[in-house]
């Protein structure tokens, strides 16, 4: 009986013990998503936009992490322009991974077609899509970080007629959802000027051949022509643009990377782009992030690896400001999130627009450099 005592007396002891100890946490981490291109024809962009999720990421754990604990990514494949496969994506994100934030999907297409997921408020998505009806079509768990097309539209035309004098203005737009908008947008700009574009070209996904627009741009005596399509499409343009010994200048989006002027090499003297990023740009927040991301990477970083880069960062900032991982609490907690950024000073607006700027950047000799920066 005395032995039996003493055990029960050693149990309660223990299980008091047990009952005294703090509770184990719920979590150890606090784990977002990233939908991304990380295969297909977009694989090379998604690279830099892991890497500058990479980046910020080691650089958010050094300073302590999120909620006192390590921040990590789930990255899921969306092939960038696939909106079935970014969906799919999107899903395992929030189904699996259940995150509270996301990051991208990136393409607009893609983007639009994965919102009706997760509008209702069960998670933030951050992106770099610059579509007009990304942050325009009434949801308000979307969160970009780029400068939006119409911001980017505006500020090539009125670059090309007061520095470029030009007076005759036209388009050669990818027919996918990116494409017909951006199209849509230039030509409103053009317009809300003064003039008529004096083409709208088409060409459709992944084309090789652009010598049929360029021929029709030539008939319609186009000085400039504004480019609203993919990287790939738009090195090729320029190139047999170059070939056919045309001399209009040419105008776009994102046309001042690293991979825009490999492909395209001495062609892209002269070519204009309205970008949010450029490595060349002196400024000494951006010139930190490059001299990081070349010690880690071995390479200069592009804007996907500059757009997510800050997304990871407004991510970590937004859930720390928050003070929790649910998803509503981390979107009201942009409206009043000031972050100083490599693209912007970010300060978001109630649809989610948080860059107001967009920098015109000119190729010379196969260098970019910033001509001017326009704030809306």
């Amino acid at each position: 009986m005395t032995r039996i005592a003493l055990r029960s007396r050693a149990l309660a002891a223990a299980f008091a013990a047990c009952i005294a100890l703090p509770a184990a946490p719920a979590w150890s981490q606090v784990t977002i998503g990233a939908s991304a291109p990380l295969t297909g024809p977009r694989a090379q962009l998604g690279r830099y936009y892991k890497q500058g999720v990479e980046l910020a990421l080691t650089e958010i754990n050094e300073a302590g992490g999120v909620l006192g604990k390590p921040l990590t990514v789930a990255f899921e494949d969306d092939q960038g322009d696939n909106p079935n496969t970014a969906m799919n994506a999107v899903n395992r994100l929030m189904q699996v991974d259940k995150v509270p934030v996301f990051l991208g999907p990136h393409f607009s297409v893609a983007q639009m077609a994965t919102q009706k997921a997760y509008c209702n408020g069960s998670v933030v998505s951050i992106t770099g899509a610059s579509g007009i009806p990304v942050t325009n079509s009434g949801c308000k768990y979307v969160i970009r970080v780029r400068g939006d097309d119409n911001i980017q539209s505006k500020a090539l035309v009125a670059f090309a007629m007061k520095e470029l004098k030009a007076d005759k203005i036209g388009v050669l737009a990818v027919n996918d959802d990116f494409g017909k908008t951006g199209a849509q947008r230039v030509a409103a700009a053009i317009e809300a000027a003064g003039l008529k574009p004096v083409a709208i070209e088409t060409h459709n996904p992944q084309d090789k051949d652009f010598s049929a627009p360029l021929a029709r741009l030539k008939a319609a005596n186009a000085q400039v022509v504004v480019l609203w399509t993919h990287i790939s499409e738009a090195a090729l343009i320029v190139r047999q643009a170059r070939q056919m010994g045309l001399t209009m200048h040419f105008a776009g989006t994102a046309m001042s990377q690293p991979t825009f002027l490999n492909l395209t090499e001495a062609a892209s003297d002269g070519v204009l782009s309205a970008d949010d990023f450029i490595a060349e740009n002196p400024d000494p927040v951006v010139q930190g992030f490059v001299k990081k991301y070349r010690a880690k990477y071995g390479t200069d970083p592009e804007i996907w690896a500059a757009a997510y880069y800050d997304a990871t960062h407004l991510a970590a900032k937004a859930i720390n400001k928050a003070g929790s991982a649910d998803p509503q609490k981390i979107r009201a907690a942009f409206a009043g999130l000031q972050h100083t950024g490599v693209l912007a000073s970010f300060q978001c607006s109630d649809n989610g627009d948080c860059n107001h700027q967009i920098h015109i950047v000119e190729i010379k000799n196969k260098t970019p450099g910033v001509r001017s920066t326009v704030r809306f």
